[in-house]
């Protein structure tokens, strides 16, 4: 996959010393859970993310050539509350999830707006309670939606409840049992 790292984030990736920070942003019914791997918060592409001081780990993003699917597993630890809150109480399956990569430069300030790594779907969500409260989060491509079949129907009711009003679908159901003349009279 072709992405677009500007100047600056190439110089930094490529510095001798360098300074990576991670950053997260989870899609959930209540809102946003952003955070970064640093400390402090950090304000990127008009959103904050704050600061865990780690992330615990993240599994390497795997890419090849062909349409399969692939997954991120990120084991958070160390997180405030209310992002473990936001975890457990919210509805997370099939929510949106973001993994980016930014660089500080010598003053800890960020060099340019963070590359996106890995941007998927939230499927799993364990949780371990050892001296930490590790959360453990499997993020799955937009592939594996290729495997689900599509739960739609092609019916009044349908249409209705995804688009209250339209008349596209009124009269499907009477057109399926219609017996059509095409180029005889009826008599």
């Amino acid at each position: 996959m072709t992405r677009d790292i500007d100047a600056a984030t190439l110089s930094a990736s490529q510095s001798a010393a360098i300074h990576p920070v991670l950053f997260v942003e989870l899609l959930f019914d209540g809102g946003a859970v952003r955070f970064h791997s640093e400390l402090g918060e950090i304000v990127t592409g008009g959103n904050t993310y704050t600061g865990t001081g780690r992330l615990g780990s993240v599994s390497p993003v795997q890419e090849d050539t062909e349409l399969a699917r692939s997954t991120l597993s990120l084991s958070l630890s160390g997180l405030p509350t209310d992002i473990v809150a936001a975890v457990l109480n919210e509805s997370f399956q099939g929510r949106r999830a973001t993994l980016s990569l930014g660089y500080f430069d010598t003053a800890n300030q960020l060099v340019a707006d963070p590359v996106v790594l890995y941007r998927g779907r939230m499927d799993t969500v364990s949780i371990e309670q050892g001296q930490d409260l590790t959360v453990t989060i499997s993020v799955e491509s937009r592939f594996a939606a290729w495997d689900r079949p599509l739960e739609r129907r092609y019916n009044d009711a349908d249409q209705q409840a995804r688009y209250p009003g339209d008349l596209g679908m009124q009269f499907v159901e009477q057109a399926v049992n219609k017996e059509l003349f095409w180029g005889i009279t009826a008599s």
